[in-house]
């Protein structure tokens, strides 16, 4: 009988799910604590040119034990330059992810997130809730070369507190991930929206970046995302970075 294949979650680089547009398809082991946060700058250029700010990007997940884990993600403070200038709280989020199984090779499983609407009405809440639902997985081309996906489905409000308004899109991406020397590891992916507003077109782009872990416990990272094409008269992208810190086993 050939032998059970190694955990593919068992290294802290599996577990982090940012700083990419993908989900990672590992759970949290049972009584584990994994704290991610972040900033972004989000700068939009063209007509109504505008800098986004958000920070810290919290995402507090919990290993509730048999492969699921319960997501927190925290209100992060916003930025918005521009005329008028705002700062506000965004809306938070609440979820679970089950780590379905995995081989050899293949790792796979679901989560999905609950939107509070709890954030500055009309400038960064969705005002309403709302749910995304994902597939994840990821696949190990060689012992250097891995490949990761999502699969998602959102539905989420986009209108404002005096005239509410429902949207849903599909949300895929699919990246490369390369291990490096020293623990360091860099990315490439692509990902779309369906749609990104009652009424509106989809979207498409691209992300790339890098993790280094320190250590068991620590981990830091650093991404660039851009959107292609034009929307609305605006061309958007965004650089970001963070770390993530695992408390437990």
């Amino acid at each position: 009988m050939p032998p059970a294949p190694s955990d593919p979650c068992a290294a802290l680089s599996s577990l982090v799910s940012r700083p990419t547009f993908s989900t990672a398809a590992c759970a949290v082991k049972k009584g584990d604590l994994l704290l991610e946060s972040g900033y972004t700058n989000l700068t939009s250029s063209g007509v109504g040119a505008s800098s986004s700010i958000t920070f810290p990007q919290g995402n507090l997940r919990v290993g509730l034990g048999r492969n699921v884990e319960f997501d927190l993600n925290p209100q992060s403070v916003g930025y918005l330059s521009g005329s008028p200038r705002q700062v506000g709280i965004t809306d938070g989020s609440i979820g679970l992810k089950y780590e379905i199984g995995y081989s050899s090779r293949l790792l796979y499983g679901v989560n999905a997130l609950y939107t509070l609407p709890v954030g500055s009405a009309n400038v960064f809440s969705e005002n309403g809730d709302g749910v995304l639902a994902n597939l994840n997985g990821a696949f190990v081309v060689s012992p250097n070369v891995g490949l990761f996906a999502s699969v998602g489905y959102n539905a989420q409000n986009a209108g404002s507190i005096a005239a509410p308004a429902r949207y849903h899109d599909f949300q895929p991406s699919l990246g490369v991930s390369i291990s490096l020397p020293v623990n360091f590891n860099v990315f490439l992916e692509g990902f779309g929206v369906s749609s990104t507003g009652a009424g509106l077109s989809g979207r498409y782009g691209y992300d790339t970046g890098f993790q280094k872990d320190i250590g068991s416990r620590l981990q830091v990272d650093f991404n660039y995302f851009n959107y292609l094409g034009v929307q609305n008269g605006k061309h958007q992208h965004a650089i970001g970075f963070g770390a993530a810190y695992l408390i437990g086993s």
